[in-house]
């Protein structure tokens, strides 16, 4: 495969290019979160490659039409009179695609479709008729996930069935969003990842500036397009239902079971489960899954660190940052919860890392009480060795400004006994700041994993575990 001017999608650039190779009409559905690289991703792979391009708009029918008709114009290196429907312009389509093997994408196809329902019925009689027998690849993409799940998930919808290959394009992983930071140390890019996860759009012209800066100008700054995108991201994707964003501000003030949501927001436990269960599908929340002795129900919490962040810390404060005397003034007043906030992220950067490194057969976390006082236990995982034996593993994450010590270890396996979880059990111990030297030699004389900043972005290996 040839170099690619993009960071960390070889194994989706793979899946489209093995499409590629195929003859005869191929279809692909594409969708992914706003921002996370989408576009770019297929534009890459339509290097070298025959491609019409076509983009849908938030606009009227007629702008959509004209749209789609000059980026047929522009394929065609000429002029062509604007297409009067939808109908007349995929015969274009199909005309275009008997010249040779051709790549069409229609990206952001639910803004065509909010102007256009009749879209994918269009479409659907292409590809059922004059594309059937094109060596055509045929590509759908777009942002709203809830969207494109159901134009090509619903049995009763035109697209059903006519796009078997689907791709969801994620979030990129600590280890290849640090490409991004060539310059920029390891606590910073850990930092940095906590805040905005991994999307690619936000780790965009933030090398060699320190985490306080990217804070002020990206977050506290009156003019950044930041300070109102989550809730965009939540209203676009959900048509405009505020239930939806009402719920994530239900989670963010610590309202967390899905009963006390529903009350909060004066729907039916039914209808918040839905609400609740369409946030999970499209990583805006995610439920804490009780493992051992913890109460059985789960309960939910911001899973998208950009907008955890944007509800957390922005939107809580708003009012005391535009009032502050200046940015600066601002971080300083709000500089604990943010480190609060990043801590809870990296709980979650821990988790997920522990799954990308092991065999993970199941991971929650416990919570409950131990001699009358709450507590919990961040990580609790079941990780196969290899042999069909299944270990008990513990985890404790700090993200604080100074080594682990004793006393975390120590609270893990107290709670570890409180808890019941007394055979076949393997601690890891989780630092932004590494380890002091008595516990380091101390964890490696007992078998307890010590995993750094180091090994999380990737500079260095994982421990073993068994």
């Amino acid at each position: 495969m040839p170099d690619r001017g993009i960071i960390g999608r070889d194994a989706e650039l793979s899946y489209l290019e093995n499409l590629w190779d195929q003859r005869g009409l191929v279809t692909c559905c594409i969708w992914g979160r706003r921002r996370v690289g989408k576009t770019s991703l297929l534009r890459e792979f339509a290097k070298g490659k025959r491609t019409l391009f076509m983009q849908g708009i938030r606009g009227s029918y007629y702008e959509n039409l004209s749209s789609l008709s000059l980026d047929i114009s522009e394929f065609l290196g000429k002029e062509i009179p604007q297409a009067p429907d939808l109908s007349h312009l995929m015969r274009t389509v199909e005309e275009i695609c008997r010249e040779g093997h051709t790549l069409i994408v229609i990206d952001e196809l639910p803004y065509l479709l909010e102007s256009a329902p009749q879209a994918a019925s269009v479409i659907q009689k292409s590809l059922d008729g004059g594309l059937k027998e094109l060596d055509c690849m045929f590509v759908i993409c777009g942002s709203s996930i809830s969207v494109m799940r159901r134009e090509t998930e619903n049995a009763d919808k035109p697209l059903y069935g006519r796009f078997e290959n689907r791709k969801q394009i994620r979030p990129l992983s600590i280890e290849v969003c640090r490409g991004f930071h060539p310059g920029m140390d390891d606590e910073t890019a850990l930092r940095w990842y906590c805040t905005v996860g991994g999307i690619p759009y936000y780790h965009l012209n933030t090398d060699g500036k320190d985490y306080q800066q990217l804070i002020e100008e990206k977050f506290f700054d009156d003019d950044s397009s930041w300070r109102g995108e989550a809730m965009s991201l939540i209203l676009q994707e959900f048509n405009g239902n505020t239930d939806y964003t009402g719920a994530v501000r239900c989670i963010a003030d610590g309202t967390v079971k899905q009963s006390e949501i529903a009350d909060k927001l004066k729907i039916d436990r039914a209808a918040c489960k839905r609400i609740l269960d369409d946030l999970e599908f499209v990583g805006m929340v995610e439920r804490r899954v009780p493992m051992g002795s913890a109460p059985k129900k789960p309960v939910y919490s911001i899973g998208d660190p950009f907008v955890s962040f944007s509800f957390n810390i922005i939107a809580n404060n708003i009012r005391m940052i535009e009032s502050s005397s200046s940015k600066s003034a601002a971080y300083g007043f709000l500089r604990n919860d943010i480190d609060s906030q990043l801590g809870h992220m990296f709980e979650k950067l821990c988790g997920n890392w522990l799954d990308s490194k092991y065999t993970v057969v199941e991971r929650g976390q416990w919570w409950g009480r131990i001699d009358g006082t709450d507590t919990d236990i961040d990580i609790v995982a079941k990780v196969s060795d290899g042999n069909r034996i299944i270990h008990t593993v513990l985890g404790e994450c700090k993200f604080s400004r100074k080594p682990m010590g004793f006393s975390a270890y120590n609270k893990l396996v107290s709670r570890a006994k409180g808890a019941g979880f007394t055979e076949n059990v393997t601690f890891i111990l989780f630092s932004a700041e590494g380890f002091e030297d008595e516990l380091a030699e101390f964890a490696k004389e007992n078998g307890i994993a010590l995993v750094d900043d180091r090994m999380l972005v990737g500079d260095r290996e994982p421990p073993a575990l068994f």
